[in-house]
């Protein structure tokens, strides 16, 4: 497999770097400040547009000082772990050891105010360089921001991209017309490793296609295009341009190629064939989220593009895309994510759980909707779910619609006793009121309700539980006084008050 040209010609010290001599004289003027103490500011914030040399400044520097660069991409949310791992290689190995390291922090002008956190934490207790990258200078939070050295890199003009490309082709030993380069450098708009790429691209497809290969780059496809691509010919290089203008990453075009290689394949050693090249590709795009290399892409991107396509013998005819069952059925189970996600968010605010173990609350509350309606309407109650929730948890709408009529009944009953649920479970069940307090209250207290609504033995169970509740009361006031207020401010129940027997 042929090494990429933007690593393979990957400037190996700064002064081979492309027009960008004013920020590389601070970065090396920030560098060698490591060496006689620290700098001021512990950070390097490389600020420019994509293509400018920002990554290639960090890899050239680097090498000429000997340092080991650790890189994580800062907008992914999963490398916060892998920062506050590295925060021991920051600040605990000395600049001066035997294993003298530079942390390199890319795209934190995208990444979230947690992550602005774990790094600003990172720059306050480093004692090797950390330099930060970012295409947009304002975006990047203040809280790190103004904990680092600025430096602009300006965008490379047609003229530097073309020396570039230049110095590439007489490297390479091959023939390129001027005007193809000038096109190339042109489209790039700046961004010398678009352009090295477009080069070798143009290359590998014939310089006798290099204008309509250009051309086909503008044009935004559909995945269904890129299929067609893909699995119509044997051309390699022709399969290879799926990813071009495509609006999808290579992890969702993965699951499309995959679903469709049995329909295009008949042999069972192609289909083999077929699927090989695609656990290829995946291993390499879990590599590249592991390690933070999305340069690994390159790879997957060639095995589940060129690789699938030369796997063997195609159907004839036309062939029918179709799209991957996982989307589909992450489409059709939409709205029943969304509900279960609901009730566990109620199960955790109201119960005060963790996540898992809200989670697990849910599975037993759902046997207990499917057996036992009447305990099932007082957890209804208590977590005030919705018709939706009520049934995704009974998973039968008529015994969903049963639980629903019980806990109308059970909200009318608590309204006339005047108790209102209290959102918050205790540690303990409330201590019983004595008998005798209950039976000197008003009658409307336990008063019934129509008997359509509700069975007698329901009705018997709902007065037993409001006999359950503790009542406020003064320190040692009178039991007339006691009720009286409980009239006014009205009474609160717990879970456990709607469960307990």
């Amino acid at each position: 497999m042929d090494i990429p040209w933007v690593e393979k010609y990957r400037p190996k010290r700064l002064r081979e770097i492309v027009n960008q001599r004013q920020a590389l004289e601070k970065v090396e003027a920030w560098i060698k400040q490591w060496f006689h103490g620290r700098p001021k500011k512990k950070a390097l914030l490389l600020a420019g547009p994509p293509g400018s040399g920002k990554t290639t400044t960090v890899y050239a520097l680097a090498n000429e000082y000997k340092f080991e660069v650790i890189e994580l991409n800062a907008s992914d949310e999963r490398t916060f772990e892998k920062i506050r791992r590295y925060l021991d290689a920051a600040y605990t190995m000395d600049i001066f050891g035997r294993r003298r390291k530079l942390i390199f922090l890319d795209e934190v002008d995208n990444i979230e105010p947690s992550g602005a956190h774990e790094i600003a934490k990172l720059i306050d207790k480093a004692r090797n360089p950390i330099i930060m990258a970012a295409n947009k200078y304002w975006e990047v939070p203040a809280e790190i921001r103004n904990k680092a050295e600025v430096v602009e890199y300006k965008r490379l003009t047609q003229r530097d991209i073309m020396q570039a490309l230049f110095r590439i082709i007489k490297a390479e030993g091959i023939f390129v017309p001027k005007e193809i380069v000038a096109e190339i450098a042109k489209r790039a708009s700046g961004d010398l490793r678009a352009a090295i790429n477009d080069l070798q691209t143009v290359v590998a497809g014939g310089i006798e296609d290099a204008k309509e290969v250009l051309a086909y780059r503008d044009v935004e496809k559909t995945v269904f295009q890129a299929l067609g691509l893909i699995f119509g010919s044997d051309n390699t290089k022709r399969a290879k341009m799926a990813m071009w203008n495509l609006d999808m990453t290579p992890d969702e075009l993965l699951l499309w190629v995959d679903e469709n290689i049995p329909y295009v394949y008949y042999k069972p050693e192609d289909i083999a064939e077929a699927y090989n090249a695609i656990s290829r590709a995946d291993m390499y795009l879990g590599r590249a989220k592991r390690t933070g290399n999305y340069g690994l892409w390159k790879y997957a991107i060639d095995m589940m593009t060129a690789g699938v396509a030369v796997s063997g013998v195609k159907k004839k005819g036309f062939l029918k895309f179709y799209p991957p069952k996982t989307l589909r059925m992450l489409r059709d189970t939409k709205e029943e994510r969304g509900i279960r996600d609901s009730i566990i968010k109620k199960i955790m605010k109201q119960m005060h759980m963790s996540k898992l173990e809200a989670i697990e609350t849910m599975q037993i509350f759902k046997t207990i909707f499917e057996n036992n309606l009447d305990v099932a309407a007082h957890i209804a109650v208590f977590l005030d779910l919705g018709d939706k929730e009520i049934e995704f948890l009974a998973g039968d709408k008529e015994k969903a619609a049963k639980i629903k009529g019980k806990t109308l009944s059970i909200h009318r009953k608590l309204k006339k006793a005047g108790i209102e649920i209290k959102v918050e479970i205790e540690e303990e069940p409330p201590k019983e009121v004595e008998e005798e307090e209950i039976e000197e209250g008003p009658e409307e207290e336990t008063a019934e309700v129509e008997s359509e609504e509700v069975s007698e033995e329901e009705t018997e169970e709902i007065e037993k539980k409001i006999e359950d509740v503790e009542w406020e009361k003064e320190e040692k006031p009178k039991k007339e006084e006691k009720i009286d207020k409980a009239k006014k401010k009205g009474k609160q129940a717990t879970l456990f008050d709607f469960l307990k027997k």
